[in-house]
């Protein structure tokens, strides 16, 4: 697994090097260097949110900070910042944080899919979601491969039983990501179908306190616990919640947008591909409750239905990268096709793939 995940890291810092031949870089990344260097290829794997993380890592909350960097949950950039104890130099600490909780994450996914499918089953689920077009955010100093290890590590506790440490985890996730208290209702499951090994129903405590205790936190520094509710940066989605959006609106939407582009434009393809990524989470999530655990069914469901309450699907397809139901659900799928249906689902995935990174690594927001 390690030499897989050598040879996909090298591919990705392949195609950001030859980015730099073909597309011009955005104002936001012209400080990581005009020419190709080391330097450079580390720089900017920390642009957009990953600036934000190193400067928490850095400064914690509020000033010199924006007020748009309480919706970042704080666990992260606080390892990050333990890390520089060790190793002084944040953005490095980042890199290592992120791709060491890849590799566990990946070990672990690996480990929970076998308890229930072969091991064919459990190899195309780590395929299909290190080839998936975002991946490259694993790579990031985003908190995908934080958070991913501490989803699939709670998940595989729970399914053997030791549920102090898989609700521990739970606690780790809350305070990481706001889905991260979706594992609660999961937890609950679980241990309601091991009821049988008679596990402390304590222990259900630890998962929202995560998430609580950064409420806690808002609460004292800015005077509203739910602030991270309230901002948003300059990116991304907005995520101030005026009113609730139903699913049903959110596509409606995306179907007027695509409808009212121009078809050679970039926000046409950018639109089309979070539309397409909703579609797909939708109809992985549905099945999910007829072919997997219920537990797992109730955490896709979450992860995947609130942030559409904000109205779009933008950042959609970089969220799915830690559903992980919905990936052991594509190798199921994967499994039962023709080898000329695989193949040319991985090319799509890939020359997707190749775009984004591309994108991304030159400053243009893809997710």
């Amino acid at each position: 697994m390690i030499k897989s995940l050598v040879v996909w890291r090298l591919a990705v810092l392949a195609i950001a090097a030859l980015a730099t031949y073909f597309l011009p870089v955005k104002d936001c990344c012209r400080g990581f260097g005009a020419n190709l260097s080391p330097a450079y290829l580390a720089n900017i794997w920390a642009n957009f949110a990953g600036k934000d993380f190193l400067d928490l890592a850095r400064f914690g909350y509020g000033l010199p900070l924006s007020p748009s960097t309480y919706v970042f949950f704080p666990l992260f950039p606080i390892v990050i910042r333990f890390l520089t104890t060790v190793i002084p130099d944040y953005l490095a600490s980042g890199l290592i944080l992120v791709h060491v909780s890849l590799a566990c994450a990946l070990y672990y996914l690996y480990q929970l899919v076998r308890l229930d499918f072969k091991e064919t089953i459990a190899k195309n689920t780590l395929l299909l979601l290190m080839l998936f077009p975002t991946a490259f955010f694993f790579g990031a100093v985003y908190t995908e491969s934080f958070f991913l290890l501490l989803i699939v590590l709670s998940f595989y506790l729970a399914r053997k039983g030791n549920f102090f440490l898989a609700c521990l985890f739970g606690l780790f996730a809350s305070a990481t990501r706001l889905a991260g208290i979706f594992l609660w209702p999961a937890l609950v499951i679980e241990m309601w179908q091991n009821a049988r090994r008679s596990p402390s129903l304590v222990w259900l405590l630890l998962p929202p306190l995560g998430f609580l205790s950064y409420m806690k936190h808002l609460n004292l520094r800015a005077g509203d616990p739910f602030i991270f509710l309230k901002t948003t940066p300059e990116y991304g989605p907005n995520i101030v919640i005026n009113k609730l959006i139903l699913l049903h609106q959110v596509f409606f939407r995306y179907a007027k947008m695509l409808l009212g582009s121009e078809l050679i434009s970039p926000l046409y393809f950018t639109v089309l591909f979070e539309f397409v990524v909703g579609i797909l989470f939708l109809i992985l999530t549905v099945l999910a409750f007829r072919k997997l655990r219920r537990s797992y069914a109730i955490y896709a469901l979450l992860s995947y239905l609130v942030p559409t309450f904000t109205g779009t699907f933008a950042s959609l397809p970089r969220y799915v990268l830690t559903i992980f139901p919905g990936f052991i659900l594509l190798s199921l799928w994967f499994s039962k096709q023709k080898p000329m249906v695989k193949n040319l689902y991985l090319i799509v995935n890939v020359i997707i793939a190749v775009f984004l990174i591309a994108f991304f690594t030159r400053g243009y927001f893809v997710g």
